[in-house]
């Protein structure tokens, strides 16, 4: 059973890590919209930074590189 469990907890917690920061990062793009449109540039420009960062964590470093190959494995080995 643990050789099982270990697994689907580890992918379930890269889902959870990849989703997070992903909506961390659209959130922080929707926000800076609303910032700049309000006339402060420097927090927009700040949030335009951060969210690009999360997304990138989120889909690319998370999501593309970790979740992926491992979703792929463990259905592979045929869990």
């Amino acid at each position: 059973m643990k050789e099982i469990l270990a697994p689907v907890v580890e992918l379930v917690a890269y889902a959870v890590a990849t989703a997070a920061f992903t909506v961390a990062g659209v959130f922080a793009e929707l926000t800076s919209v609303d910032y700049l449109a309000a006339g402060n540039t420097t927090f927009a420009a700040w949030l335009v930074v951060m969210g690009a960062v999360a997304l990138y964590a989120g889909v690319v470093a998370l999501g593309a590189g970790e979740l992926l190959p491992r979703v792929r494995d463990t259905v592979a080995d045929g869990r």
